[in-house]
């Protein structure tokens, strides 16, 4: 009975103070880390459900589909536009596949003079000086001038024969091409 005295007395039975250390603060841990992990859970799954159900996947992509869709119609009516504009400005009464050019002039200036009807156009020429031309002015360009006095334009020239010319005027969109005649024969 002594050696069961000395037990108690020595803590060997004495369970009060057992795993105190141990076990001591790593419960409040535990249960933090608990909760921090069922809180990502439902704030996951709420997430989930406002932007990763395949719904709305589904209506962002039908939404980025019309938006292309749309777009693609309407450069391709103005592309359609551009072209009809252009046909309808370009005058070409002879076939010019099938002209020889005497003459190709590409560094040129041209002033339109609607109060005159004319367009005056130099042409500086490779070791050659200046060449100066005078054309008459077509009625549709005269139309598309309206009351403008002067306009000056680059200009590209291609001759054909003695009085017959394809001049090239370039505005902001490009070049715009008509046949046209000398105001006045050399």
């Amino acid at each position: 009975m002594t050696d069961d005295w000395r037990g108690w007395k020595d803590g060997k039975y004495d369970n009060r103070y057992h795993g105190v250390k141990r076990h001591s603060g790593k419960g409040n841990k535990l249960v933090i880390i608990v909760l921090v992990i069922i809180c990502v859970l439902i704030g996951g799954y709420f997430v989930f459900q406002i932007y990763g159900t395949p719904q709305n996947i589904q209506d962002e992509a039908n939404k980025i589909i019309k938006n292309t869709t749309s777009k693609i119609q309407e450069i391709t009516s103005q592309s359609q536009q551009s072209i009809s504009n252009l046909q309808n400005s370009a005058t070409s009464p002879t076939n010019e596949d099938s002209r020889v050019p005497i003459a190709v002039y590409d560094d040129c200036q041209s002033t339109l003079r609607s109060d005159l009807k004319i367009i005056e156009t130099s042409c500086n020429l490779t070791n050659f000086g200046q060449k100066r031309l005078i054309f008459n002015m077509p009625d549709e360009i005269l139309q598309a001038l309206g009351t403008q006095v002067q306009l000056q334009v680059k200009t590209q020239v291609i001759q054909y024969g003695a009085n017959d010319f394809k001049v090239g005027l370039y505005d902001q969109i490009g070049e715009k091409n008509y046949t046209m005649t000398l105001w006045q024969l050399p």
